[in-house]
């Protein structure tokens, strides 16, 4: 995909990122409820969140600006399929982190999460204006794997024995892009805008 600018900035070849509404927040509360989805995304101990931790978690993420949340739609049928979170936003060093989940498991691999990445290194790099984005991922879950190292994701080394489930230790990946590695992969020229008269 050929990252461009303009109202494709959160437009993707599946998908587009928009910001949450109160349904979406209820329904982004109704997934933690699904142990398998909730394990995928998160390494902490399985907790269900209620519809009204999301939406006091979302005021805060839009007034503080230390997250930003987004909804990730199917562009096929405008239908809410997962979330993707900025976070750990270093605006000094100009990185930062993300999680994504897709909700249902008939959604999961079918592109959409590979693409929503896609459209968030598109808008940390461009509109962000970061140098690098950041993530960990559990080493039980290759297809996340799969899926960062095929927009360009490198390893930065492995975190051992992060994460205890079910009576085993897993490993927690630690992965990173930088903006000059993404321009090479994508053929990004660099923007330039014209002189104001």
């Amino acid at each position: 995909m050929q990252p461009i600018l303009g109202n494709d900035l959160l437009q993707g070849d599946l998908v587009i990122l928009k910001k949450p509404t109160p349904a979406d927040l209820y329904q982004f509360a109704a997934w933690t409820h699904d142990v398998e989805y909730f394990r995928l995304r998160r390494a902490v101990l399985f907790a269900p969140a209620s519809a009204e931790h999301m939406i006091a978690w979302a005021a805060a993420a839009e007034r503080t600006q230390e997250e930003i949340p987004f909804s990730i739609y199917a562009l096929s049928d405008n239908r809410l399929i997962g979330i993707l979170v900025i976070n750990h936003i270093q605006w000094a060093a100009r990185h930062c982190s993300f999680y994504i989940g897709i909700g249902s498991s008939a959604d999961r691999g079918q592109g959409f999460g590979t693409d929503a990445v896609r459209v968030l290194l598109k808008f940390a790099f461009l509109e962000m204006s970061l140098n690098a984005v950041r993530l960990g991922v559990i080493s039980y879950n290759p297809r996340a794997i799969r899926a960062y190292e095929k927009v360009g994701f490198k390893l930065d080394g492995t975190l051992r024995a992060t994460v205890y489930r079910d009576g085993v230790y897993y490993d927690t990946h630690e992965m990173s892009i930088l903006r000059r590695e993404w321009e090479a992969l994508y053929g990004f020229p660099p923007v330039s805008y014209p002189e104001a008269t």
